[in-house]
């Protein structure tokens, strides 16, 4: 699904127009960006958890030249499915 048929969706399901139906999923991408941005765990009720994590930084090296490079701490990102959503998918979507 595209960010346009996604605001479609939304603003069909809603009876909002299409320019609010945007700042509702702005507004909702800035809240959990800013949530994840540090490590924590967001619950998504139903679907499941995005978990985020800093991984710690790390000198490389470069086999080629020899030269060292500090890599900065970086942001990991990952999602657990929730068990109702994976038995949902195990009967074929249907309820």
């Amino acid at each position: 699904m595209t960010h346009d048929e996604m605001i479609t969706t939304l603003s069909s399901r809603l009876g909002w127009p299409e320019a609010k139906a945007n700042e509702l999923l702005k507004a909702a991408t800035e809240v959990i960006g800013d949530h994840l941005s540090e490590p924590g765990t967001l619950s998504l009720p139903l679907l499941g958890e995005l978990i985020s994590r800093k991984k710690r930084e790390y000198i490389s090296l470069d086999p080629a030249t020899g030269a060292r490079y500090l890599m900065p701490p970086a942001t990991e990102l990952n999602f657990r499915v929730a068990p109702q959503f994976r038995e949902l998918f195990a009967k074929g979507g249907h309820n």
